[in-house]
């Protein structure tokens, strides 16, 4: 058992090491990008809360898998760090890089995104400007102290409670339901006042 857990940790300790000197991990992103995802589940569970004919901003599509899952979307707009397809917007949400805001969307998508900016509130306000209506996901902290080795092994780089996360929610004006759960992470349907 001890073996194993250090084998583990020998082998997450690149993506240990990137995340806590904000390196973005971009040789994962482009991975990610080309394959379908582990948690591709979750983009699943997502598309049943986008209403039919919407259209879509997707920060953080990866491997778009979400396009796939909401075939009614009148628009479908993917965002990444890496170019996964000729119409994937490039942004970089830890430099301060985001897609224009030059139009709106009926929903936005951010899933899976949360735990990886050093910055989340930043990202929270910044997004507004897309739409009123927001599906975000994100996997909180509970606080056990074995709990932030395995967050950095998994690349995250923000220790949000959900309390933390909700209380900001709402101080900066958005509704906010927790309308699902996958696996550890909570999916809430936001709505910008």
């Amino acid at each position: 058992m001890r073996l194993a857990r250090l084998r583990r940790s020998i082998k997450s300790l690149p993506r240990v090491l990137k995340a806590a000197f904000a390196v973005t991990d971009r040789k994962r992103w482009l991975k990610n990008a080309k394959e379908s995802p582990s948690w591709d589940e979750r983009n699943e569970l997502i598309a049943q809360y986008i209403p039919a004919h919407s259209s879509i901003l997707d920060l953080g599509a990866g491997a778009q898998t979400l396009r796939r899952h909401a075939p009614s979307a009148r628009l479908y707009v993917p965002c990444d760090i890496v170019r996964s397809t000729p119409d994937c917007i490039v942004c970089d949400f830890n430099r301060g890089i985001y897609p224009p805001a030059d139009q709106t969307y009926d929903i936005t998508i951010c899933s899976g995104v949360l735990e990886y900016l050093h910055e989340p509130f930043d990202f929270l306000e910044r997004i507004r400007a897309y739409s009123k209506t927001f599906i975000l996901s994100y996997q909180p902290a509970i606080g056990a102290r074995a709990e932030k080795m395995e967050r950095l092994a998994h690349g995250f780089v923000n220790d949000l409670s959900r309390e933390e996360l909700e209380a900001h929610l709402q101080r900066a004006g958005y509704r906010c339901e927790c309308v699902a759960k996958w696996q550890a992470q909570l999916i809430y349907r936001l709505e910008r006042g």
